[in-house]
């Protein structure tokens, strides 16, 4: 009975000696080959690239190294896990986004097997020749202003990024945060050259508040181009940008209601007008005068009142049925008066803003002293919000006939 144990214990020992021993039989590393022997990374498409293939008979940390005549060494990939099975490589001579120069050189693979403490190494040759080493250089990279507002007032609301190309590559930009985010710039659509070609570029960058969509968020930023010519050798350019204050801006002429009296006025008499505007977004809005409560002779208009548009700008404004002027909202008024709004110098220069979550109420006069001047003589007046060179937040509001008496 003993023995009939015995025997029966036994036969699974052997069985797993004769598994060991033949495990043990098969090399960490098997199959190591480059083809071709010869690269000429070039961009030509032939032999631009070798294939380095190897089989792995467990699992095992690889390294692959490139050693040159002199004997620097290149890492190509360093301890990284692998499991068991077949592996391919390509490598195109390029090394830290630099293609190397013409030479002979040995790539080496180093395998060790974490658990049993296998290791093997393995070498081959490959040589380089007629490799293109031309970088492609971004010269006189340049980024204006280098403080950026993106919220549409018309103050440092775009950045200018300019650079020249010297060899035909692919270039992406980007603004870089502190955290490894990107948040790429397009090129401008207008420039003489195509994207990637050698010449001048220039990227006329918004944030992408022009399009409705949030800006990066304020903080400081690597504004960064990275070229890429077909051979893989990669050039970059970076310069400083700091985002303050964006944002949307958001506003209206709160429950889209204004009043116009009197529906008579005599030549001579007074048009009169009120509206309650609201900043509803989250940044500062900017506006200038002529402010609440100023008088306009019927003939005149911001420009005669020397409170020309500016881009950037919110105003209420008042417009006519027969306009012929040549511009909307020939009457405008800042929003609010100075007291009511928030004074930021800027380069020495006033700035008046309305806050977040702030009101005012705007009103304004118009003297009508030209019985010419409109037609139909009892035509329909309104009031609108425009956001100066940029749109019509309110268009047509509270529109009302007034009879022009003569």
């Amino acid at each position: 009975m003993n023995r009939v144990k015995m025997r029966l214990y036994r036969v699974p020992l052997v069985l797993i000696a004769l598994w060991l021993a033949a495990c043990g039989s098969q090399p960490l590393v098997a199959g190591f080959d480059v083809q071709p022997p010869v690269i000429t990374p070039n961009g030509d498409g032939k032999d631009d690239v070798v294939d380095v293939k190897y089989s792995l008979s467990s699992s095992a940390a690889v390294t692959l190294t490139l050693l040159d005549s002199n004997g620097k060494v290149y890492v190509l990939r360093s301890n990284q896990p692998r499991s068991p099975g077949n592996y391919d490589f390509l490598f195109g001579g390029v090394v830290d986004g630099v293609v190397l120069p013409n030479g002979d050189y040995q790539l080496r693979l180093d395998a060790r097997a974490p658990d049993s403490g296998q290791a093997m190494t393995a070498n081959r040759s490959v040589s380089i020749k007629d490799s293109d080493t031309k970088l492609p250089e971004i010269q006189n990279f340049t980024v204006f202003p280098s403080r950026f507002t993106p919220n549409q007032d018309g103050i440092d609301d775009r950045v200018t990024i300019s650079y020249h190309l010297t060899k035909r590559a692919p270039v992406f930009v980007f603004l870089l945060d502190p955290a490894g985010r990107k948040f790429p710039v397009p090129e401008r659509p207008d420039n003489a050259i195509k994207p990637g070609e050698p010449g001048v570029h220039t990227y006329d960058y918004e944030g992408g508040v022009d399009l409705g969509a949030m800006p990066p968020p304020d903080g400081t930023y690597q504004v960064t181009a990275e070229a890429t010519d077909d051979i893989g050798n990669l050039v970059r350019a970076t310069a400083p940008l700091t985002v303050v204050d964006g944002g949307v801006p958001r506003a209206e002429i709160v429950g889209a209601t204004a009043i116009i009296a009197p529906t008579s006025v005599p030549l001579g008499g007074t048009l009169r007008f009120t509206a309650t505007v609201g900043n509803i977004g989250t940044v500062p809005i900017r506006t200038k005068g002529p402010w609440s409560g100023t008088l306009y002779e019927s003939l005149q208009n911001f420009n005669t009142l020397a409170q020309y548009e500016e881009p950037g700008l919110f105003r209420v404004g008042v417009d006519f049925e027969g306009n012929s002027s040549g511009r909307f909202y020939p009457y405008r008024w800042g929003l609010g008066k100075e007291s009511d709004l928030t004074v930021k110098t800027l380069n020495g220069q006033k700035y008046y803003f309305l806050m977040p979550n702030q009101r005012v109420v705007v009103s304004g006069l118009i003297k009508i002293v030209d019985k010419n001047q409109f037609n139909p003589i009892a035509p329909f007046f309104w009031v609108g919000l425009y956001h100066e060179q940029v749109r019509i937040v309110n268009d047509r509001i509270a529109p009302t006939r007034v009879t022009i008496g003569f």
